[in-house]
């Protein structure tokens, strides 16, 4: 007599078809994940311009969180309406990998994470729940540590590149930037209309990052015995929290020292 618990269909399906697009990224090594929202340029009309600060907050908060329901995470690089994350699995012989680097799994993860981190941000400062945005994600590997800070410079002169022409443009029509350069719209800028490129925040002319830091805080809690309200002193935690970083091509040990190196041996 066959065991009740027995699926012959459903395993054959999973062996024959589910099973056969299965991928597994190489262990071992440096994952980036990069979380890119859909139709930003539509999503955001109506967003202050040439940067909106409650929206960066808000993608600075979906960061966090992805760092935060990720394991292995390192850091994450915040710019316009892009996150990328650094993850590794080789802290200690026995880590593990996310989802055992399974790229579908990963891929559609970290999307709904960053999604739904996202829009409950938005929501709860604008209370405007009829407005959604979406995420999609791509995952690759990167096996040299020197690689992975040449990723993190592309983006960031990317999001210098960016913040130069989202502030010409906020302040000259198209047809007056064409061909020019972030130099010379800077010089056009300064020249023509006051505005001092180099004055304006650093986390948007040069992106974010968010990383894990010790933090001392008091904490209040309550006695389960009690059941009365007490508070411990200098409890240490660890939160994520959103830092400027410097520029990588000037200080590249800034950022190096951010990315670990796979354990040898």
């Amino acid at each position: 007599m066959a065991s009740p618990h027995k699926d012959p269909l459903g395993d054959r399906m999973k062996l024959d078809y589910e099973s056969r697009t299965r991928y597994l990224l190489p262990r071992r090594t440096h994952l980036l994940i990069r979380c890119d929202g859909k139709s930003f340029h539509s999503y955001t009309r109506g967003c202050a311009r040439p940067y909106d600060l409650d929206l960066m907050a808000d993608m600075d908060e979906a960061a966090a969180a992805l760092c935060a329901h990720i394991d292995g995470a390192r850091l994450a690089f915040v710019q316009s309406d892009e996150i990328s994350v650094l993850v590794t699995d080789f802290a200690a012989e026995q880590t593990e990998a996310w989802f055992d680097n399974n790229l579908q799994k990963v891929c559609s993860v970290s999307a709904s994470i960053a999604t739904a981190h996202f829009n409950r941000a938005r929501q709860r400062r604008c209370g405007d729940t009829d407005r959604v945005a979406y995420f999609d994600s791509r995952v690759w590997t990167i096996p040299q540590r020197i690689e992975v800070y040449n990723y993190f410079l592309w983006r960031q002169n990317d999001a210098t590149r960016n913040s130069v022409s989202m502030t010409a443009q906020a302040h000259f029509p198209h047809r007056e930037l064409q061909g020019r350069s972030s130099s010379e719209m800077q010089e056009m800028l300064w020249a023509e209309k006051g505005v001092n490129w180099n004055d304006l925040p650093v986390g948007f002319k040069r992106g974010r990052v968010v990383e894990r830091a010790a933090m001392v805080r008091d904490v209040e809690y309550t006695d389960k015995r009690t059941g009365e309200r007490r508070v411990s002193e200098g409890v240490t935690r660890h939160e994520w929290r959103v830092v400027e970083p410097p520029v990588f091509s000037q200080d590249r040990d800034w950022l190096l020292s951010r990315i670990p190196a796979p354990q040898e041996g």
